[in-house]
């Protein structure tokens, strides 16, 4: 029995079949001129980069598949004297194929013929996150190209059994696999620091996903943790020291006004009282470092009416620990240093987890954050708000005792981060070789050889014609060096230079090992956030396969759907997919059937 969609596919897959027409029929037909030939595939072609832009638009704007059954009709309605959007049918089933088998598989072929050509090297990233009841993994790559720099693209997102590193290690190389990407280029993996993705600090044992990557792959990789969760650690290890808990008060905080409108109609109150502006009491998760800064400064612009709020609150068993963090004179000064610190941390997470950070870079911010900290401690600078509360109870003789208590944790403090940001930045101490690559400065040749001695060791072969190629960059460098210059990321400068000086294979090939290396693991958190973005509860019928092929769309092309547009019209091969039945589910089941799936 042959089906409407079985018949529309042989119809298809046939378009150039031979036929003969009827001595009938042959009177009628219609010769088209050159110019009527060329105004119909121009207006196919319209059709189709309204179909393709219509289902990127859906969902780089977090919408829902099933809006466009409703966008569909209406634009024939409210566009009446438009051919295109007559003619253009990109509803709910189209759109979603469209995403699942045109443009996610499109922006994968992309990657792989960017490594087939002249990319030589490039790095893998993964982390996990829960999402409902499944546990997501994705898998992003990195690599450099000499025409447009730093290129960062997720290549899937699987769900797995469990998160031991043997498992996370057949994901990383199976999804390679599966994307044609040859292991053989692989030197870096970024991942996030805990004992599952490279053991201790100091990376000694060997059950991990690092090690088993090694192992695999049967040569020394790059792996790189997450600085900011560095940063982030350093500080919290850091204010524990204190004797005052500013976590504990800031959870305890929240709770305590989430739970009672009451008790925020009398801070409102207060804050009129004290010309205040009133502010939520902003909640903070230990596991999301950047949401401490902001809860704290909250609470300190609130801190006067707070304070007579618990002066006259009655007891109660969730009164007692926050009315005794009030009323202790010192809480101020206390929580006043602790922001500043945290503040300053907090713009350097920032600064790394830019998208297109590279290790070198991140390395330099993370040797400003400890020189910060080293300076505090030795100036004994705590910060201008500090300053001034510190100077108001020090002219207070019954706060001596406290005040020097204070100082001494102050010192601990300071200490104690230090300390423990040098614990962990071991690892990227031999990346001091490659400082040079920031191009802050004119490079030498010396410097430029301690590199090529240590990719030799590696495998990497660099030539003497390097030195020359050192020198180009020097004169290069000298030249353009200004404010412009500065504001440029360390892989724009590169990218600058290879556009400008041509045949620099030498250096390319430094570059493209470098930039392979990823600077932080905050491009795969991004990904997790792009899976919120798409998997809500009003969109819970998502698969996993769906959200898939949605991000890759969303993260890999990057685009405003003005430039997407742009885009695909120039893209013959997507304008062509789009008319073809393939796209859809039941072509692909027809085509497994019958022996035709490539």
């Amino acid at each position: 029995m042959i089906t409407r969609h079985t018949a529309a596919f042989a119809a298809a897959i046939s378009p150039h079949q031979s036929f003969t027409l009827s001595e009938d029929n042959s009177k009628h037909m219609v010769i088209k001129t050159p110019k009527e030939k060329f105004l119909i595939d121009n207006e196919t072609n319209l059709i189709s980069a309204a179909e393709l832009t219509t289902a990127y638009k859906i969902v780089r704007h977090h919408q829902s598949f099933k809006s466009l059954d409703c966008n569909t009709k209406l634009s024939v309605l409210m566009y009446p004297d438009s051919n295109i959007a007559a003619r253009q049918s990109a509803a709910r089933t189209k759109a979603t194929a469209i995403i699942k088998r045109i443009l996610a598989p499109h922006s994968i072929h992309q990657i792989q013929d960017d490594l087939e050509n002249d990319i030589q090297f490039y790095g893998i990233m993964t982390d996990a996150s829960s999402y409902k009841s499944v546990k997501l993994f994705p898998l992003l790559v990195q690599y450099f190209t000499e025409d447009s720099g730093l290129k960062i693209k997720l290549l899937g997102i699987k769900t797995l059994a469990n998160e031991l590193s043997e498992t996370i290690t057949k994901f990383c190389l199976a999804t390679l696999t599966e994307c044609k990407l040859p292991s053989e280029k692989v030197v870096a993996f970024g991942a996030d620091n805990t004992n599952t993705n490279f053991g201790n600090k100091l990376r000694q044992t060997k059950n991990n996903v690092f090690s088993h990557l090694k192992t695999a792959l049967n040569r020394d990789i790059e792996g790189i943790g997450c600085p900011a969760h560095i940063l982030h650690n350093t500080a919290s290890t850091a204010a524990d020291v204190m004797s005052i808990d500013i976590e504990i008060v800031i959870i305890k905080l929240f709770k305590f006004f989430s739970m009672n409108s009451t008790r925020i109609d009398r801070l409102k109150e207060l804050c009129q009282a004290s010309n205040v502006e009133f502010m939520t009491i902003l909640s903070h998760s230990r596991s999301r470092w950047l949401t401490l800064a902001p809860a704290v400064e909250r609470v300190i612009k609130l801190w006067a009416p707070l304070t007579d709020f618990f002066k006259d609150v009655q007891s109660a068993p969730d009164v007692v620990f926050l009315r005794d963090f009030f009323e202790n004179p010192l809480a101020e000064l206390y929580i006043v240093f602790l922001s500043t610190q945290l503040m300053m941390m907090q713009r350097q997470i920032r600064r790394i987890e830019q998208s297109k950070m590279t290790i070198v870079e991140v390395k330099r911010q993370l040797g400003e954050v400890r020189f910060r900290l080293t300076e505090r401690n030795r100036n004994k600078v705590y910060g201008k708000r500090t300053k001034q509360v510190y100077g108001k109870l020090k002219k207070l003789a019954s706060f001596v005792e406290q005040i020097g208590v204070f100082e001494k944790e102050v010192e601990c403090f300071f200490e104690t981060a230090v300390n423990y940001l040098d614990d962990w930045l071991r690892p990227l101490e031999k990346y001091e070789i490659f400082m040079w690559m920031n191009l802050d400065k004119a490079p030498n040749v010396e410097e430029v050889a301690e590199t090529v001695a240590y990719l030799t060791e590696r495998g990497v072969q660099v030539n003497d014609e390097y030195k020359s190629e050192v020198a180009c960059l020097r004169g290069f460098v000298d030249k353009i060096a200004g404010a412009e210059w500065k504001e440029k990321n360390v892989h724009e400068r590169w990218t600058l230079f290879f556009k400008t000086e041509s045949g620099k294979r030498n250096l390319l090939r430094i570059c493209q090992y470098l930039f392979a290396i990823p600077g932080h693991n905050a491009n795969v958190e991004r990904v997790f956030s792009l899976i919120s973005a798409q998997w809500t509860k009003e969109r819970n019928c998502l698969t996993v396969e769906t959200v898939d092929s949605i991000v890759k769309c969303v993260f890999n092309y990057n685009m405003s759907c003005t430039d997407f547009y742009n885009y695909v019209m120039k893209e013959e091969v997507l304008l062509k997919k789009v008319r073809d039945s393939n796209k859809y589910e039941w072509s692909k089941k027809f085509r497994e059937e019958n022996g035709l799936l490539q």
